[in-house]
């Protein structure tokens, strides 16, 4: 629109062009969102064969509440940590090998329940899209952060009491958030990433930050459902 503007064309006709411009730069990117996160993450397609147990959970738990099933990818790494994150038509969920590997059947459903919970989340692919433009810093200077939907700590918590909702057994996402933390949750992931991480991507799972409460909290709040 500025742009437009300096070389004489009339103010109406900027705004026209200002906003398909920005209109379609913002279709492009909530279209490659995903691709550009996974990229940025490193992360692989879950094949069937090597995780049985994880799309036996995911399966079971899409057929009996009727959610689609997102794209499965892992990230090699004996950490345990998770996300979920979605683009304009297709969601997608990542777990470490750590996690997958490493957690029980009860606390992996209990997982596997969180990431789908978060996947039916409207707000997810605004803030899928938030964090792709995170490494542009001009854009994240204007604010665009803000137009996360749902984000920050009640967000975690929410979602906790919604996919333990889903295997109605609480203390199974209980036992998952004590096993991830004893794991380590520290991955290799860029810091703009953190607010899709089901833990802090730092390995901080000890104390309270924007987006993550600490896993003590988050535990005693389940307690009390």
């Amino acid at each position: 629109l500025v742009a437009t503007y300096l070389v004489g064309v009339p103010v109406v006709v900027s705004a026209v062009v200002g906003i398909v411009l920005g209109g379609s730069f913002a279709a492009v990117v909530t279209r490659r969102a995903e691709g550009v996160l996974r990229r940025a993450l490193g992360v692989r397609p879950a094949l069937v064969g090597e995780f049985p147990r994880l799309f036996n959970t995911i399966d079971g738990l899409c057929l009996t509440h009727g959610i689609q099933r997102p794209e499965v990818y892992v990230l090699d790494t004996r950490a345990g940590n998770a996300l979920a994150m979605a683009g304009r038509n297709s969601a997608s969920i990542v777990l470490t090998t750590g996690a997958a590997d490493r957690l029980t059947l009860v606390e992996l459903e209990a997982l596997v329940a969180y990431l789908l919970v978060r996947c039916t989340d409207e707000g997810l692919r605004g803030e899928t899209t938030v964090v792709a433009l995170g490494r542009f810093r001009s854009l994240g200077a204007a604010g665009l952060g803000r137009l996360a939907a749902g984000a920050g700590r009640d967000r975690m918590v929410r979602a906790d009491f919604d996919g333990a909702e889903l295997t109605r057994f609480p203390p199974g996402m209980q036992e998952a958030l004590r096993a991830l933390a004893d794991l380590g949750a520290a991955v290799d992931a860029p810091a703009s990433t953190a607010r899709l991480w089901l833990l802090q991507p730092d390995g901080r799972t000890d104390v309270a930050t924007a987006d993550h409460p600490s896993v003590d909290m988050r535990i005693a709040a389940l307690g009390e459902r």
